[in-house]
């Protein structure tokens, strides 16, 4: 699989330009396992005012379900393929 480039916004956010093609819409349960949050997994969150831009994102301890649920909500959050495996 050929790994795509990742480029950056004017302001330095890493993300491609199109979503690869081993990504998926994320659900809220791709987030956790075994009820603990999957620290350090990268996900990817398209903008809404550019559609080309799929910013790249790191589940942390401060992410919470209430900020991810309104982008889950309007497919907009997009997980690797194999996450829940």
């Amino acid at each position: 699989m050929i790994e795509m480039e990742i480029k950056y916004t004017k302001h330095g956010c890493p993300h491609y330009d199109k979503l690869p093609d081993n990504f998926r819409r994320a659900t809220l349960a791709d987030f956790t396992e075994n009820g603990k949050r999957k620290i350090g997994m990268t996900f990817l969150i398209q903008w809404v005012d550019y559609e080309d831009v799929f910013q790249i994102c790191e589940v942390s301890m401060n992410l919470t379900s209430e900020f991810l649920q309104p982008f889950i909500d309007e497919d907009r959050v997009f997980v690797k393929e194999n996450e829940q495996e």
